[in-house]
């Protein structure tokens, strides 16, 4: 007679499933929060990424409020202030990392631009790069902030011309990465496809968009983790109209840098990328030849973001013109 032979069940097998059971349902949970986080709503670990670098570059979050502008900015070391400005469609996190190596020289803040990253506004402001610089001066004027060093890359370098002339008593030197605003320089590859009215890839209207204006701002494009991208791609596409109406006030309702530099006797270095492909690199001798006292260093196989894409490097060269500057006002021999 054939038997069947039931499967061999002990209650210690069955005590040994059980208790895991609620563990695998956790992890599965967790795994598909995460996958949900990576993929659909990146926010989260976006501004996850952003504190980690922040923390890194020994930097906190500040906010206040003036003039019809709620601001948010990022400080952090020690020393005399470094007033830092990103650029077009940046925010105050693209020195983070140049934070890690400025910080134990400088009493580093930067702010996010009206228009940009959290800077909010109450309404609507001229973004002429004159009236952005005036309005900076007069938020340090509210922090009490009154003479500092002041960089600025692209956008931010063209403001922080601005301020110079300004008020080129509170301005003890400048660092200009990659600035904007030369108009005798050849046109980037950037510029033309803006001048053929073919598409601005400085305005972000999705993720593409987005990785593709990486693609010319870095020579070696370094990681970001893909929710950061996502986050921030998503967040240019919504201020995609006003990023418009800003670049518009830049280029066309603006003086060009020429202008302002002509003359201005601010200790200045002049630093950008050989391979820059959103601004060229003509414009760094065109700058030095109008600044009695401009030095500029043009580095191979940079692009347009150096305080991103080569940090310790680009710092290094800004502590060492500082301390060029220190020993001469000191007297002492180069």
């Amino acid at each position: 007679m054939d038997t069947v032979a039931a499967p061999v069940t002990t209650l210690a097998t069955i005590e040994s499933i059980l208790p895991s059971a609620p563990g695998l349902i956790t992890a599965a949970l967790l795994l598909i929060i995460a996958a949900v986080l990576w993929f659909v709503c990146p926010g989260p670990l976006g501004r996850l990424a952003q504190w980690a670098e922040r923390r890194r570059g020994g930097l906190t979050v500040r906010r206040a409020r003036h003039d019809g502008v709620s601001w948010h900015w990022l400080e952090g070391g020690q020393g005399e202030p470094l007033v830092l400005l990103h650029g077009f469609n940046g925010d105050a996190h693209h020195f983070a990392r140049a934070a890690r190596h400025l910080g134990q020289h400088f009493r580093l803040i930067a702010p996010d631009i009206p228009g940009f990253g959290e800077t909010r506004l109450s309404q609507p402001i001229s973004h002429r790069i004159e009236d952005i610089a005036q309005r900076l001066l007069a938020w340090l004027d509210h922090q009490q902030v009154d003479t500092f060093y002041l960089g600025g890359n692209s956008m931010g370098g063209y403001i922080a011309m601005a301020m110079a002339q300004q008020a080129p008593e509170r301005v003890r030197a400048l660092w200009l990465l990659a600035p904007g605003g030369v108009h005798q320089a050849p046109l980037s590859p950037v510029l033309q496809e803006v001048a053929e009215d073919r598409h601005n890839p400085l305005v972000v209207r999705n993720r593409q968009d987005f990785e593709v204006l990486l693609d010319y701002c870095f020579v070696q494009r370094p990681w970001m983790p893909g929710p950061l991208i996502r986050h921030l791609a998503h967040r240019a596409h919504r201020t995609c109209e006003q990023s418009l109406v800003i670049f518009d006030a830049m280029l066309h309702d603006s003086p060009p840098l020429e202008q302002l530099a002509d003359g201005l006797t601010t200790p200045a270095l002049i630093y950008w990328g050989q391979d820059d492909q959103v601004l060229h690199p003509q414009g760094a001798a065109i700058i030095e030849g109008l600044m009695p006292h401009a030095h500029r260093i043009v580095v191979s196989g940079m692009g347009h973001l150096p305080m991103i894409e080569s940090p310790r490097a680009s710092a290094e060269a800004w502590l060492a013109f500082t301390e060029q500057l220190a020993r001469e006002r000191d007297g002492a021999p180069a």
